[in-house]
């Protein structure tokens, strides 16, 4: 539990810090964006990998911090016959987080993610289908190129929630196109 405290408050203090150092001429940087994305996941407790696809919207308030919501489905099952669980999925997944960017390079910026998020998750325990709702905040770190001035593309570590049952990070890759 502890280390949960410290990761979130670095994740905090990394993203007010990034927006912070926002540069005040970004009008031409403001405005929505969309996104399509790969996500692996991999739940500690019961030993399973996910593949999981993404779908992103936000907003680019500024060149260095955006609002962004995404909804995650599996569409890989898996199952470790070690503990009797099979059919293991996430049916739906959302996360409504803020993201502060630092720039390292004209193209690319290393980034931090806060935020919320709800997954509804699904298993097979060998006595009938359970499914859990399990929310939790959610952080995460990565890189993020420019493409192009309307694309970009990231990598990204999230640690998707960090229950007492069930702990998943995720190491995702997404693709952003700006409506700006």
């Amino acid at each position: 539990m502890k280390h949960k405290r410290t990761a979130l408050a670095f994740a905090v203090a990394s993203s007010l810090t990034a927006g912070a150092m926002a540069q005040t001429g970004f009008a031409d940087e403001q405005g929505p964006y969309v996104g399509i994305g790969y996500q692996n996941v991999t739940a500690d407790v019961l030993d399973v990998t996910l593949d999981n696809a993404t779908i992103t919207g936000g907003w680019q308030l500024s060149p260095n911090l955006s609002l962004e919501a995404s909804y995650t489905q599996t569409f890989s099952k898996d199952g470790n016959p070690a503990i009797g669980v099979d059919n293991v999925r996430v049916r739906h997944g959302w996360v409504a987080s803020a993201i502060g960017s630092v720039p390292l390079t004209d193209n690319i910026s290393a980034y931090g993610r806060i935020g919320w998020g709800w997954h509804r998750l699904s298993a097979n325990f060998g006595e009938g289908n359970e499914k859990d709702w399990i929310d939790d905040a959610v952080f995460g770190a990565g890189i993020r190129a420019n493409l192009t001035p309307m694309a970009e593309l990231r990598a990204e570590w999230t640690r998707l929630f960090d229950s007492n049952d069930i702990n998943a990070n995720g190491i995702s890759f997404t693709y952003i196109h700006h409506l700006r």
